[in-house]
């Protein structure tokens, strides 16, 4: 396995990450590569911006989840042959991100505990030097996008019974001092 990570190298002008078509509203150009999206309110939408990368063949990370779902993120469609789990990367976070982005198109990671300055910013170059994009489940200083998502609703309970089989989710999305909102719905099995 780490000869075929370590075969990712570096590209230079490297066309975005492709999204599931599910999010394709929100992510029109995808997610591009070597900045960090700060993901605020769903852990489903994280799941749901791995699919894309790991579905075209690209190694995908996960730090600092522990409780992730994956039978979910299969449901998503994530190749879960392309997905590299840390689930408690400790007082190495940093370090942990930065190894995976020399080999991963992709990092979804839990928001660490606070971080220096200079911690940051070698990551961020790291990250752009690898093309590598990160989403921080949480806040991020200087983050290139920040998205919340927000239920609206869900559907499928009915006079106290039933199955919950579809989410109404808003994504408030603030990129370059421009806002957008989308509304998506997503069913039971994406």
């Amino acid at each position: 396995m780490q000869e075929q990570l370590q075969q990712r190298g570096t590209t230079t002008g490297a066309p975005a990450l492709p999204v599931h078509p599910r999010l394709a509203p929100a992510f029109p150009s995808g997610l591009r590569p070597g900045v960090v999206y700060s993901l605020l309110g769903s852990v489903s939408i994280a799941l749901a911006l791995l699919a894309g990368p790991s579905q075209r063949g690209a190694w995908c990370g996960v730090v600092g989840l522990p409780d992730l779902g994956v039978e979910a993120a299969a449901a998503w469609g994530v190749d879960l042959d392309r997905l590299v789990l840390v689930p408690a990367p400790t007082e190495q976070w940093v370090s942990t991100v930065a190894a995976l982005a020399e080999v991963a198109g992709l990092v979804v990671a839990s928001a660490p505990g606070r971080l220096s300055p200079g911690e940051v910013q070698r990551l961020t170059a790291r990250l752009r030097t690898r093309r590598t994009s990160l989403v921080v489940i949480g806040n991020w200083p200087r983050a290139a996008a920040t998205v919340h998502a927000t239920t609206v609703g869900w559907d499928g309970l009915a006079q106290g019974h039933g199955a919950l089989t579809r989410q109404h989710v808003r994504l408030d999305i603030t990129e370059r001092h421009q806002r957008r909102s989308v509304c998506l719905t997503i069913p039971e099995q994406p």
